[in-house]
């Protein structure tokens, strides 16, 4: 295949009914060409799957919802102050932007003017390799240099790394997702030293714009070499106040790529932060994490059954107590973390912990309140005390007591 193209028809993408269906009404406005761009033409390029559609248009805002509205197409002013709206055609969302430049910037957003200049809009964004753009015919047009990336699949800011860092900080963590999802973890020197240098203009962004980041690199296949370097350079120390353990990390990197899970940000976050429970909240406060993140994080590090986490590697009734008191998806998290922290193989086998986690049904306790009460105990203290005396001698037991059984323990 000529690397200066897109073949269309090796990219079904390309070839959508509602792809075409955008591409033809802003074609008929008359007033500009269009063309993919970013996140479609640099993942194509790259082998990899195509999940977002982008379009980049000589067209105005205006012109591009009339063109759509003519067409019958569902738009949405998403970010019209900023050139782009979206265009829903056969269910599926294409985000259509006006080429723009920059009038003004301060680190986190930017004041832009609208042009007919490819390459201005080009000059105004990130990485190389997000600047290129490919007509419907899939002839590519580089104006920045970005197809001698593709073999190296390397991240090299457009002109200046300091200046597009100053322009928007979040490009530093831009720089190492997407080097974690497609890169090979040797970064471009350049970008880096800028990254590096600049790392203090981090605290200008919101902490929601930076866990969202952070998330998206935590969730990368093997995101190892590109967060070892952002410990070694101090950047993960800025975001989260620590360096992190990588070894832990690892393990769990390591568990996912074994048994081919779906990589979970939220417990390699755990992983990484290497904290007790108090920290681990202190952080999910600080970084304005939902109440469900902040629920499961403090859950995979709470420290009251940590003995019988250990012990469920080898004993059914230390994990059946634990599961009892964590939960399902706490009890495996932890089971995880505890067999990623192995210094020496083979590691444990958590994924048999898991199944039987995910499969033990907790039986239900025989004994109620009122039972207690009809034997004399009156409700308060000494009849919760005596409940809960009994519902551990029974799951001590592996819940065979019968009522009665437990009911005669009263007695003695």
């Amino acid at each position: 295949m000529n690397p200066l193209s897109l073949d269309p028809r090796e990219h079904d993408w390309m070839r959508a009914k509602g792809t075409l269906s955008v591409m033809a009404a802003l074609d008929a406005a008359q007033a500009g060409q269009s063309r993919f761009v970013g996140g479609c033409v640099r993942s194509a390029l790259l082998g990899e799957p195509v999940a977002d559609i982008d379009i980049a248009t000589q067209l105005r805002p205006a012109d591009v919802m009339a063109a759509a509205e003519d067409a019958g197409l569902r738009v949405i002013p998403t970010g019209i102050e900023h050139g782009t709206v979206t265009i829903i055609a056969d269910g599926v969302e294409h985000e259509v932007t006006s080429l723009r430049q920059d009038v003004e910037t301060d680190g986190r957003r930017a004041v832009v003017s609208f042009t007919d200049d490819w390459t201005a809009d080009a000059q105004r964004r990130d990485f190389r390799l997000n600047a290129l753009y490919a007509d419907l015919n899939g002839e590519i047009f580089d104006p920045t240099g970005g197809l001698a990336d593709v073999a190296k699949r390397r991240f090299v800011f457009v002109g200046s790394a300091e200046q597009r860092i100053r322009e928007d900080y979040l490009r530093t963590l831009r720089l190492f997702r997407f080097e974690a999802w497609y890169g090979h973890g040797d970064l471009d020197a350049v970008g880096l030293a800028a990254a590096v240098d600049l790392q203090a203009g981090l605290k200008k962004l919101s902490i929601e714009r930076v866990w969202s980041e952070l998330k998206k690199i935590l969730a990368a296949p093997d995101p190892r070499a590109v967060l070892r370097v952002m410990s070694d350079t101090g950047i993960l120390k800025n975001l989260i106040d620590v360096n992190g353990s990588l070894r832990i990390l690892g393990g769990i990197v390591v568990q996912d790529i074994i048994t081919r899970q779906r990589p979970d940000s939220l417990l390699r976050f755990v992983a990484l932060a290497g904290v007790g429970q108090k920290r681990i909240r202190d952080m999910a406060a600080k970084m304005k994490m939902s109440k469900a993140e902040a629920k499961r994080l403090d859950g995979a590090v709470d420290p009251s059954v940590t003995e019988d986490v250990l012990g469920a590697f080898s004993d059914m009734a230390a994990a059946e107590r634990a599961i009892m008191a964590l939960g399902a998806r706490a009890f495996e998290d932890q089971a995880r973390l505890a067999a990623a922290g192995e210094i020496a193989p083979p590691p444990r086998d958590w994924t048999l912990l898991a199944k039987f986690a995910q499969e033990w049904k907790e039986p239900d306790f025989p004994i109620k309140g009122g039972d207690l009460i009809l034997r004399g105990y009156e409700p308060g203290p000494m009849l919760g005390d005596a409940m809960d005396e009994l519902k551990a001698f029974w799951i001590a037991e592996r819940f065979e007591p019968t009522k009665q059984a437990l009911l005669d323990r009263l007695k003695q």
